[in-house]
C-alpha cells in the first residue's frame, strides 16, 4: 500500500510540472528601438496658469523600427506641464505600437529639458498586447530629440 501511494504521488508530480512547465516558460531580452515622430498634432486644451504651460490631449504618430519589428506608433499626451521661462516641464502619455495586426500599448512619464523644441527623456511600460504580441511585457528608457522627433529606446522585453 505504501509503495502504490508513492508511485501515485510520483505520478501526479510529473503530471503537474508537466502541465505548469509550459505556463512557466518566459524569455527575457534586452529590448530597443528607433522612433521617428512626425510633428505633434493640435493640443485638445491649452491653457497657462502661473507661468506654466499646460497642454492636453496632444496627439503623435510615428514611425518605429527594433526589437518589435517595422511598423507605426501612435501617441496621445495626456498632460504636458512646462515652465515657459526655464523650458523644463513634464508630461506623461499613452501609446501604442502597430506592427501588421498586431499592437502593443502603454504608458510613459518623462521630463522635457530646453522646451518643446529641446529633449525629452522618461520611461515607457507596456503590458496590452494583441495577436502576436499578446503576452509581451517591455519597459525601459527613451530620450527624443523633440525638434527633429528622433527617439531611442533601450529596456527589457518579456515574452510569456
Amino acid at each position: 500500500m505504501n509503495r502504490v501511494t508513492t508511485v501515485v504521488s510520483a505520478m501526479f508530480l510529473l503530471m503537474l510540472f508537466a502541465y505548469a512547465a509550459p505556463v512557466m516558460a518566459m524569455t527575457k531580452e534586452h529590448y530597443w528601438a528607433h522612433v521617428q515622430f512626425e510633428p505633434m498634432g493640435a493640443p485638445e486644451k491649452v491653457w497657462m496658469s502661473d507661468g506654466i504651460l499646460h497642454l492636453e490631449g496632444v496627439p503623435d504618430t510615428g514611425s518605429i523600427v527594433g526589437t518589435l519589428g517595422t511598423g507605426t506608433i501612435e501617441v496621445q499626451f495626456t498632460h504636458i506641464m512646462m515652465n515657459t521661462e526655464t523650458g523644463q516641464g513634464t508630461f506623461i502619455a499613452t501609446w501604442t505600437i502597430i506592427v501588421g495586426q498586431n499592437t502593443l500599448s502603454g504608458t510613459a512619464n518623462g521630463m522635457i529639458t530646453g522646451g518643446l523644441s529641446g529633449t525629452a527623456t522618461g520611461y515607457f511600460r507596456g503590458t496590452h498586447g494583441t495577436g502576436d504580441f499578446m503576452g509581451i511585457e517591455k519597459w525601459g528608457t527613451f530620450t527624443t530629440n523633440l525638434a527633429t522627433g528622433a527617439e531611442d529606446e533601450q529596456g527589457t522585453i518579456i515574452y510569456h
